[in-house]
């Protein structure tokens, strides 16, 4: 089967998995229930496609947008207000998501490109297509921030709890 009809076959499955996933309301369904489909299929059918490379592109230039649609000019004024603790989280997690991305490469466990992209902060859908079209294994850091996405919804109300007293 060409490349061409295995992405319209993947984006038939994806779609189908994301409408399912968005209607069972788990964490990031939409996104979960695509990827998971599309594994359940490979795995099952053992058949796979490449997909275009320029297909990154696509995803790439669908993000920004989605990204850019959400911006207001209100939020400027907002971000004056809490410039400084944003710029503190940001240089936090980075340096701690480069320090463990460090120690997993030196043990052998994962390579940079995989560890620091599944330790870095972030949207799980801005970092997933940054891993498509970067050197290592998206599927990876598709793991890392499912998992950390899943563990933040599970532990808030504890913590939630916990910090309101």
């Amino acid at each position: 089967m060409s490349s061409s009809l295995g992405l319209l076959s993947y984006l038939v499955l994806g779609l189908i998995g994301g409408l399912i996933g968005a209607k069972l309301r788990i964490p990031a369904g939409t996104l979960v229930g695509a990827m998971l489909t599309i594994v359940l299929f490979k795995m099952f059918t053992k058949l796979h496609w490449e997909i275009p490379r320029n297909f990154t592109f696509i995803l790439q230039v669908f993000l920004g947008i989605a990204v850019g649609a959400s911006f207001q000019p209100a939020l400027i004024q907002v971000m004056k207000k809490i410039a400084w603790p944003v710029v503190i989280s940001c240089v936090v997690l980075v340096a701690t998501g480069a320090l463990l991305a460090v120690i997993f490469t030196r043990l052998g466990i994962l390579d940079m490109g995989t560890a620091y992209l599944g330790t870095s902060p972030g949207a799980m859908s801005a970092l997933i297509v940054l891993a498509l079209d970067s050197p290592g294994q998206p599927m990876l850091v598709v793991c890392f921030h499912f998992f950390r996405v899943i563990f933040v919804i599970l532990t808030a109300p504890l913590i939630f709890r916990w910090i309101s007293g």
